[in-house]
């Protein structure tokens, strides 16, 4: 890696320096570039050196530097996960009788197993541990092994631990592992204060320095595992049973009380532990992680008022804690809702940029969420869009492009277009619009007919040399235009699609019909079309047809339409439908020339006629009349 490579080159140069100098290199250099490459994954690398170095007779290392250094190399392949190479270097070591840490070597691999849950290879490691002088290391080991074996539901690893602690005298950090060995395996708080009498009892037998007595660190270690249990009912008679026995409850304790009680959606019964917790000395600000967590149960729970939750953040913000994204999140969602922008604005600004990029992410995602969301009014969606322009340039083009989307939806084509000059205007390649962002503007404004917005992005269109207009931007155009109540400036963009290397598709096609529907004489450039179409060769098939007899008969053709049908059902075979019938009416200017579509309807294709009345009708958008509810709508 790039980290290993630098490493080298800086180890290198010390050396030549030093011999360039006439003196040897300092044993500290090369302790500092072995440590440096097993922390970065080149342990395999540092063992090599590490023999090398320690054959050679000039440079000599002190015996404690030796078993740092193998020390190390083991913890890099245990963090490597290499299982291979963590046993070889064992074994390497034992073979040219190196001065390395046998014990430590022994702890390293069967932790390492432990990282694995692989129970059988780590009970196996660690009865090569107790065959050796491991002092007070054994208890941590055994720790370790218990909480494996509540991991992974094995009753028998943790009754061979437990049954070699009680083989001696166990010590107090021992019986609190049995403690807690007992309550991860079903114990209820009776057993448990059973089990803590007999503790007592033995007692009896030990001087009185030496006895052993259930403290705080005890219940705690039981009210954590009634917690990682997800069982609040045991967490609180483990308190309960601390109480009875005189046991004051610390930080941690009520740090403990305030998960479980979260886990169950007991905001108020948190927050009151919440407020004992401020009793106590949180200099190590170990309850950061719970109080973000009761922060945004808060925001969430809709039971809070606002005053005392900006009390537990105000808390947070004081002792300069923490502030993880989610919680950053749900505090600006908050002032959004209460149109504090100013407020937000200064919260994101003040952590924000110490997240890293997943943290930045999380917290921009729930912005967007929130503008997108229906619920968010068209003024707090606005709001919190110009907070992600200002506070999150880095928002991508997709995402800007589903704000911008938003707001049409929202019937907002002049916030749309700004969100959309922004884009124009933005510095990076990746996030100024594409052809599909022009095209997806295009089409939001032409669905609101907003003709000052067309005129506004068309205009800009012409002035973008990022973009060279395709088929589908012409498409977008076209039906904006014709959306927009200008047919006759849509069918300049068919032209220019005609005369285009790349020509038109079908929805050209379509639209280009669309446009002859609505422009005045536009029945004669359907016509043109038409020939130019079939001379060409393309299927021309129902939709087509649908579309060029609306554009007939938009115009007023209603006969010169009808015979058209007929003669190509005649002797092109065509089959009428409800797409055709339908657009035949739908297109259809006013009450008469309606009328003598559905008499002739009914009368040559009665069956086709009873499903559009099946279909039904609604009021058409432009006249008023009625139109059948049939789906005549193309995209670019």
């Amino acid at each position: 890696s790039l980290h290993r490579e630098i490493i080298d080159i800086l180890y290198r140069a010390l050396c030549q320096s030093k011999v360039l100098d006439g003196r040897l290199p300092k044993t500290k250099f090369f302790v500092a570039y072995v440590n440096a490459l097993c922390a970065t994954g080149g342990t395999l690398t540092a063992r090599d050196e590490l023999i090398q170095f320690t054959k050679q007779t000039h440079s000599p290392l002190q015996s404690t530097e030796i078993k740092s250094l193998w020390g190390s190399i083991f913890k890099g392949f245990s963090a490597e996960e290499n299982e291979v190479e963590l046993l070889r270097t064992l074994a390497i070591m034992n073979e040219t009788s190196a001065e390395g840490p046998q014990v430590f070597a022994h702890e390293v691999i069967t932790r390492f197993y432990i990282s694995q849950q692989n129970v059988d290879k780590a009970s196996e490691w660690y009865n090569k541990c107790k065959e050796q002088d491991f002092d007070s290391r054994l208890e941590l080991l055994q720790r370790a092994l218990i909480d494996l074996g509540m991991r992974t539901s094995n009753t028998n690893l943790g009754k061979l631990i437990v049954k070699d602690i009680t083989a001696g005298t166990p010590t107090k950090y021992q019986w609190d592992l049995i403690f807690q060995w007992a309550a991860g395996t079903g114990k209820g708080a009776d057993e448990i204060d059973r089990m803590i009498s007999v503790m007592e009892r033995a007692n009896q037998s030990l001087p009185e320095a030496e006895w052993r007595v259930p403290d705080t660190s005890t219940l705690n270690k039981l009210v954590k595992v009634a917690v990682d249990r997800k069982d609040p009912y045991l967490a609180e008679r483990f308190i309960a049973l601390g109480k009875s026995r005189n046991i004051q409850p610390n930080a941690l304790t009520l740090i403990y009380q305030m998960r479980y009680r979260l886990v169950v959606k007991d905001v108020d019964g948190a927050l009151t532990v919440y407020k004992h917790l401020q009793a106590q000395d949180l200099s190590k600000n170990q309850d950061v992680i719970v109080v973000n967590e009761l922060i945004r149960a808060m925001c969430t729970s809709g039971r809070q008022d606002f005053e005392s939750i900006m009390n537990v953040a105000a808390d947070l913000s004081d002792r300069q804690a923490y502030f993880e994204p989610e919680t950053v999140s749900a505090l600006s969602v908050l002032h959004l809702s209460r149109d504090e922008v100013h407020d937000v604005i200064d919260l994101l600004n003040t952590h924000v940029y110490g997240f890293d990029m997943a943290g930045r992410a999380s917290v921009q995602s729930t912005l967007i969420d929130y503008c997108l969301k229906p619920s968010t009014t068209t003024a707090q969606a606005w709001d919190t869009y110009i907070i992600l322009k200002q506070v999150f340039d880095d928002t991508t083009r997709e995402q800007r492009e589903s704000i911008m989307n938003e707001f049409f939806r929202r019937q907002r084509p002049d916030m749309a277009v700004h969100v959309f000059n922004h884009m124009r205007s933005h510095t990076r390649q990746d996030i100024i619009p594409t052809i599909d962002t022009y095209v997806a503007c295009l089409s939001g404004i032409g669905k609101l007919k907003d003709e000052e917005s067309l005129e506004v992005v068309h205009n800009q269109l012409k002035l973008d040399f990022n973009i060279e207009p395709n088929t589908n931007l012409h498409n977008a155009l076209m039906q904006a235009y014709t959306l927009c109540e200008s047919p006759r400036t849509a069918l300049g963009f068919w032209d220019e699609i005609a005369s285009s290397r790349e020509g038109p598709n079908i929805n050209s096609i379509h639209l280009a019909m669309r446009a002859c529907e609505d422009a005045p004489w536009g029945d004669e450039k359907a016509r043109l079309i038409w020939t130019k179409l079939s001379r060409t060769g393309i299927e021309l098939d129902q939709p087509l047809w649908a579309s060029y007899a609306g554009a007939l008969v938009g115009n007023g053709d209603v006969k010169g339409a009808i015979d058209l049908l007929e003669e190509a059902h005649a002797q092109q075979g065509l089959d009428m439908d409800t797409l055709i019938i339908g657009s035949l009416y739908n297109a259809s200017p006013g009450h008469i020339k309606k009328g003598i579509v559905e008499a002739w309807a009914k009368e040559r294709y009665p069956e086709i006629w009873a499903a559009l009345e099946e279909i039904g009708t609604r009021s058409s958008e432009q006249s008023g009349l009625p139109e059948f509810k049939i789906d005549r709508e193309t995209g670019p």
